[in-house]
Formats: C-alpha cells, sequence, structure tokens
C-alpha cells in the first residue's frame, strides 16, 4: 500500500509538472497563411461590348516562427512563397499561351539581442529566387529564369519591435548602418534579363554566370494589424542605398475575409530603383493585384 501511494504521489507530481509546463506561455509564435485567388473573365465572340477572355491563378504561402527568450535573445523567421499563371486562352507572337504573373521564393531571418525598451542589436539576412522561364509578351526575351537572379542582403543593425495586444499590432523596423547585397544571375540566356538584374556586359567575353555586389545602409520597416476578425492589414517597406543609387520597395497587403474560408485580397506594390535605366518610366514601377480566393490561416 505504502508503494502504491508513492507512486501515485509521484504520478501525480509528474502530471502537475506536465500541465504547469503546458500552461506556460511559449516561447515560439508560429504561423501560416495559405491562400489560392483568381480573376476571370469570359465573353462570347458577339458580345457587343467587345472583350477578352482570361484567368489569373495566384497561389501563396507565408510561413512564421519567432522565438523570443528570456535572456533577451530573439529569433525570427519568415518564409513566403508566391506562384501567379495568367492566360488569354490564345498564343502570343512568340506562342506562348501562359505567363508567369509572380514566382517569388524567399526566406529570411533575424536574430537580436534585446538592449532597451523594444530595441535590439540584430543581424538579419535574407534570400530571394525565382524558379521558372518567364518572357516578355510576344518576344523570346528571358526576365527570369531558375536562379536568374537571385538576390541575397545581409545587414547589422538596429531593430526596434512595437506589439499592442489590445489594437493588435505588430511593428518593427530594422535600421542597419551595414548592409551587403548580391545579385547573381545563372542563366544568361537573354541579355534582357543580364542587363535587368546585373547591369551591361560584353556578351563577346562569352560569360556564362553573372554577378554584382555592394556595400551600403538599409532599414525595413514591418507592419501588419488585424483591425477585425474580417479585415487585415500588413505592409513591408524596404529602403536600400550603397552611397551611389538606392532602391525602395513597398509593398501594402490587405486581406478581407468575406466568408469563412472565402477572401478577397488587394495587393499593392510601388517601387524605386535608381539605378536600372536612364528614364522615370524606367526606374519607377508598379504591381498591382486584385482578387478573389480561398485562405486559410493557422497561427498559435
Amino acid at each position: 500500500m505504502k508503494k502504491l501511494l508513492l507512486m501515485t504521489a509521484a504520478l501525480l507530481m509528474a502530471v502537475c509538472a506536465m500541465a504547469q509546463e503546458e500552461a506556460a506561455p511559449s516561447k515560439w509564435k508560429k504561423g501560416v497563411d495559405i491562400s489560392v485567388q483568381a480573376t476571370q473573365n469570359y465573353a462570347t465572340d458577339n458580345w457587343h461590348n467587345g472583350g477578352t477572355n482570361n484567368l489569373s491563378v495566384l497561389g501563396g504561402l507565408q510561413g512564421w516562427w519567432n522565438y523570443a527568450g528570456e535572456k533577451g535573445f530573439s529569433w525570427d523567421n519568415k518564409v513566403e512563397l508566391k506562384y501567379g499563371v495568367t492566360t488569354t486562352f490564345t498564343q502570343d507572337a512568340a506562342g506562348r499561351s501562359f505567363h508567369l504573373t509572380d514566382d517569388k521564393t524567399y526566406y529570411e531571418t533575424k536574430l537580436g539581442y534585446a538592449i532597451g525598451k523594444g530595441w535590439n542589436v540584430a543581424w538579419s539576412g535574407d534570400v530571394s529566387t525565382t524558379l521558372f522561364d518567364n518572357y516578355k509578351i510576344d518576344t523570346n526575351d528571358l526576365i527570369s529564369a531558375f536562379a536568374a537572379p537571385v538576390y541575397f542582403n545581409t545587414a547589422i543593425g538596429f531593430d526596434y519591435k512595437y506589439t499592442n495586444e489590445e489594437k493588435k499590432i505588430d511593428f518593427s523596423l530594422m535600421i542597419a548602418p551595414y548592409a551587403f547585397k548580391l545579385i547573381y544571375v545563372n542563366d544568361v540566356r537573354g541579355d534582357y534579363a543580364i542587363s535587368k538584374h546585373v547591369g551591361i556586359y560584353d556578351e563577346a567575353l562569352g560569360i556564362t554566370q553573372l554577378k554584382t555586389y555592394a556595400l551600403g545602409s538599409s532599414f525595413k520597416a514591418n507592419y501588419r494589424q488585424v483591425f477585425n476578425e474580417n479585415i487585415t492589414l500588413s505592409s513591408v517597406l524596404a529602403f536600400y542605398t550603397d552611397y551611389k543609387g538606392i532602391e525602395v520597395d513597398w509593398e501594402i497587403v490587405g486581406d478581407f475575409k468575406l466568408y469563412k474560408w472565402l477572401t478577397a485580397r488587394v495587393s499593392l506594390n510601388p517601387r524605386y530603383d535608381s539605378t536600372v535605366g536612364k528614364g522615370w518610366e524606367e526606374k519607377i514601377q508598379f504591381k498591382e493585384f486584385v482578387s478573389l480566393g480561398l485562405a486559410y490561416r493557422f497561427e498559435k
């Protein structure tokens, strides 16, 4: 009987310890967003206003896993996969019926150590690339291909983090006095792709792999707010300069829940790059996407 009581007490103590461990707040925050968005238009050949049949589909996955330790250490990770295709159900002058609208494979990581309220000394790194061949419409000019280009950025600086649980706001600002940028092109089948991503090169040299790199400064601001269960706004503003030119990229995404998994998404992406082209029409770029589709979010 004594042994039985001791075993029961030990079992109860173990269960209580496990319960306390499970009840304790996790040092990890994890989540994933999965979405499939589409826009479609159809009109018969005799439609009185005319029109062009078209279909666009965009699939995306965004995942994050962030660690906040008790001794001031933090580790943030983010992965984003986004692929889109469009078609007008007819072939262009180059014989292609489908064209890519998005081709993004992206990973970002950031290590930090707290030095004050909201402030951290931090190192960040990110890499993004394309996976598929993509051409300008009606031509054989290659815009991108597998690992063409690859963008790599790394920076050391200060990271400010702000969270408002009541208003459901998450904000971070990474200010990096020292930043390194590398662009690598693995495929030179089209000189349009090279001139767009790396700069002018001499084809007579027979170069098969090109890369360019620069040292400079950067900052990146991430903002996300859940206004209610139906409306979420997120924004990423990135700035980089090598003191010869500047790049500014701003992506704004609004997600609107219509019914359960049925959602609408509005995406705006203005961009300025002083290192490409000669006129403002080449330096200023803009991309917009409005769609209706399905989305699922998991977070803990």
